[in-house]
């Protein structure tokens, strides 16, 4: 009778340890499970979100017309590999409206080589020439541009302006382009209101060629005076 209840006290202390030790186990592999093991590919997913969110914010300031922040934010986003060209040519923009032109110049070139007939980032990369004083490769852009859509309003106003800021080369052959350039402008938007200050310009133009040119002739004369 001892027996059988010593055995019994041994067997209900047994279980009492037993379910203690898999209460304990239960516990405990479940903490670790928690801590130790983590979700497959949460890493990159939360980097991949990071990123995204550098590109909405680069969005925002560049609303607010804050493009230094936007280029910071546009700078990160273009580690996530499917944004980067996105967020690169967004960069590039910033840059332009910082007047970067030096770090705005080589980026477009390079979109424009990804995609050379857009005639948007040609018409950008002529304006950017045009900022930098190269003047005769924006005029180059500008008549490409303009051979394709010769009444494109927005690329003849351009075209004028950037011949007319050449004018230490507004020779007779520029002088004939902007005359063409202008009477085009005027033929087809009449309305324009840039269109008096183009034919001030123009005659302003005109004005430092004929001086320059009756400069070069009296030159001219007193030289073959003075060998007479």
């Amino acid at each position: 009778m001892k027996l059988k209840r010593l055995y019994s006290a041994k067997k209900s202390l047994a279980a009492g340890l037993l379910a203690v030790s898999l209460s304990l186990f239960s516990f405990s592999s479940c903490e670790s499970t928690e801590l130790t093991v983590p979700v497959p590919g949460q890493g990159a997913v939360k980097t991949r979100n990071i990123y995204t969110e550098y590109y909405i914010l680069g969005d925002s300031y560049f609303k607010l017309e804050d493009y230094k922040k936007a280029a910071e934010n546009y700078e990160l986003a273009m580690k996530k590999k499917d944004q980067y060209w996105a967020a690169y040519y967004k960069l590039a923009k910033c840059y332009v409206y910082t007047s970067e032109w030096n770090k705005a110049l080589p980026m477009y070139r390079k979109i424009l080589e990804r995609d050379p007939e857009n005639a948007s980032l040609k018409a950008s990369l002529a304006y950017i020439y045009s900022m930098q004083g190269d003047f005769k490769k924006s005029v180059s852009i500008y008549e490409e541009l303009l051979e394709a859509q010769p009444d494109n309003q927005e690329y003849l106003e351009n075209y004028l302006a950037v011949l007319a800021a050449d004018n230490k080369r507004f020779e007779k052959k520029n002088a004939d382009k902007y005359l063409q350039a202008y009477e085009s402008l005027k033929t087809n938007y009449p309305e324009n209101k840039n269109l008096k200050t183009f034919e001030e310009k123009y005659k302003d133009l005109m004005k430092i060629e004929d001086e320059e040119e009756s400069g070069e002739s009296e030159e001219k004369s007193e030289g073959s005076e003075t060998q007479s």
